[in-house]
Protein backbone atom coordinates (compact mmCIF):
# COMPACT_ATOMS: atom_id res chain seq x y z
CA UNK A 1 0.00 0.00 0.00
CA UNK A 2 1.80 3.11 -1.27
CA UNK A 3 5.30 4.29 -0.55
CA UNK A 4 6.80 7.55 0.62
CA UNK A 5 10.26 8.72 -0.39
CA UNK A 6 12.22 11.92 -0.28
CA UNK A 7 15.47 13.75 -0.56
CA UNK A 8 17.06 16.44 1.60
CA UNK A 9 20.35 17.93 0.43
CA UNK A 10 21.33 19.49 3.78
CA UNK A 11 24.76 20.70 2.74
CA UNK A 12 23.72 21.62 -0.81
CA UNK A 13 26.52 19.45 -2.22
CA UNK A 14 24.54 17.55 -4.86
CA UNK A 15 24.09 18.82 -8.40
CA UNK A 16 20.58 19.11 -9.81
CA UNK A 17 21.41 16.23 -12.13
CA UNK A 18 22.44 14.04 -9.19
CA UNK A 19 19.26 14.93 -7.27
CA UNK A 20 17.08 14.10 -10.27
CA UNK A 21 18.84 10.77 -10.73
CA UNK A 22 18.39 9.92 -7.05
CA UNK A 23 14.70 10.93 -7.12
CA UNK A 24 13.96 8.82 -10.18
CA UNK A 25 15.80 5.84 -8.67
CA UNK A 26 13.94 6.18 -5.37
CA UNK A 27 10.59 6.45 -7.16
CA UNK A 28 11.25 3.37 -9.31
CA UNK A 29 12.36 1.34 -6.28
CA UNK A 30 9.19 2.37 -4.45
CA UNK A 31 7.03 0.87 -7.20
CA UNK A 32 6.96 -2.39 -5.23
CA UNK A 33 4.46 -0.58 -2.98
CA UNK A 34 2.34 0.95 -5.75
CA UNK A 35 2.31 1.53 -9.51
CA UNK A 36 -1.02 3.34 -9.95
CA UNK A 37 0.32 6.89 -9.58
CA UNK A 38 3.51 8.79 -8.80
CA UNK A 39 4.06 12.32 -7.52
CA UNK A 40 6.53 14.73 -5.97
CA UNK A 41 6.29 18.04 -4.11
CA UNK A 42 8.89 20.74 -3.50
CA UNK A 43 9.18 24.45 -2.82
CA UNK A 44 10.60 26.58 -5.61
CA UNK A 45 10.80 30.35 -5.79
CA UNK A 46 8.59 30.66 -2.72
CA UNK A 47 5.79 28.47 -4.14
CA UNK A 48 4.79 24.90 -3.44
CA UNK A 49 5.05 22.84 -6.62
CA UNK A 50 3.34 19.48 -7.02
CA UNK A 51 3.78 17.20 -10.00
CA UNK A 52 1.77 13.98 -10.09
CA UNK A 53 0.36 11.65 -12.69
CA UNK A 54 -1.61 8.38 -12.78
CA UNK A 55 1.47 6.52 -14.00
CA UNK A 56 4.00 4.13 -12.49
CA UNK A 57 7.30 5.78 -11.60
CA UNK A 58 9.25 3.98 -14.33
CA UNK A 59 7.06 5.74 -16.94
CA UNK A 60 7.65 9.19 -15.49
CA UNK A 61 10.66 11.45 -15.70
CA UNK A 62 10.79 13.34 -12.42
CA UNK A 63 12.70 16.60 -12.64
CA UNK A 64 13.29 19.34 -10.10
CA UNK A 65 14.76 22.73 -10.97
CA UNK A 66 18.14 23.97 -9.80
CA UNK A 67 18.12 25.23 -6.22
CA UNK A 68 15.58 22.75 -4.85
CA UNK A 69 17.06 20.94 -1.85
CA UNK A 70 14.02 19.22 -0.27
CA UNK A 71 11.64 16.93 -2.16
CA UNK A 72 8.86 14.62 -1.00
CA UNK A 73 7.59 11.80 -3.19
CA UNK A 74 4.85 9.18 -3.25
CA UNK A 75 3.98 6.09 -5.27
CA UNK A 76 0.39 4.93 -4.99
CA UNK A 77 -1.50 1.69 -4.84
CA UNK A 78 -5.15 2.62 -5.21
CA UNK A 79 -7.37 1.65 -2.28
CA UNK A 80 -9.95 4.46 -2.47
CA UNK A 81 -10.78 6.90 -5.26
CA UNK A 82 -9.70 6.25 -8.83
CA UNK A 83 -6.11 7.10 -9.73
CA UNK A 84 -7.46 8.25 -13.11
CA UNK A 85 -8.75 11.35 -11.29
CA UNK A 86 -5.40 13.03 -10.60
CA UNK A 87 -6.86 14.94 -7.63
CA UNK A 88 -6.90 11.60 -5.76
CA UNK A 89 -3.16 11.09 -6.20
CA UNK A 90 -0.50 12.26 -3.77
CA UNK A 91 0.97 14.64 -2.77
CA UNK A 92 -1.99 16.85 -1.93
CA UNK A 93 -1.81 20.63 -1.72
CA UNK A 94 -3.00 22.39 1.41
CA UNK A 95 -2.95 25.72 3.23
CA UNK A 96 -2.65 26.53 6.92
CA UNK A 97 -2.41 30.04 8.32
CA UNK A 98 -2.01 31.34 4.76
CA UNK A 99 1.01 29.13 4.04
CA UNK A 100 1.09 26.35 1.46
CA UNK A 101 2.14 22.81 2.23
CA UNK A 102 2.09 19.39 0.60
CA UNK A 103 0.85 16.20 2.24
CA UNK A 104 1.23 12.54 1.37
CA UNK A 105 0.17 9.64 3.55
CA UNK A 106 0.29 5.90 3.64
CA UNK A 107 -2.90 4.22 4.71
CA UNK A 108 -6.66 4.60 4.56
CA UNK A 109 -9.00 6.72 6.67
CA UNK A 110 -12.18 4.67 6.82
CA UNK A 111 -14.01 7.25 8.95
CA UNK A 112 -13.25 10.28 6.77
CA UNK A 113 -16.92 11.12 6.14
CA UNK A 114 -17.67 11.00 9.87
CA UNK A 115 -14.63 13.14 10.65
CA UNK A 116 -15.73 15.75 8.09
CA UNK A 117 -19.09 16.03 9.85
CA UNK A 118 -18.00 15.85 13.48
CA UNK A 119 -14.97 18.11 13.05
CA UNK A 120 -16.70 20.47 10.60
CA UNK A 121 -13.96 20.02 8.02
CA UNK A 122 -14.30 21.71 4.64
CA UNK A 123 -15.69 19.63 1.78
CA UNK A 124 -13.29 18.33 -0.84
CA UNK A 125 -13.52 16.47 -4.13
CA UNK A 126 -10.63 14.21 -3.13
CA UNK A 127 -11.88 10.65 -2.64
CA UNK A 128 -8.89 9.24 -0.75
Amino acid sequence: MCSLFGLIDYNKKLTTRQKNKILNTLARECEVRGTDATGIAYNFAGRMRIYKRPLPAHKMHLHIPSGVNVVMGHTRMTTQGSEKRNQNNHPFAGKADGKSFALAHNGVLWNDKTLKLTEQLPSTSVET
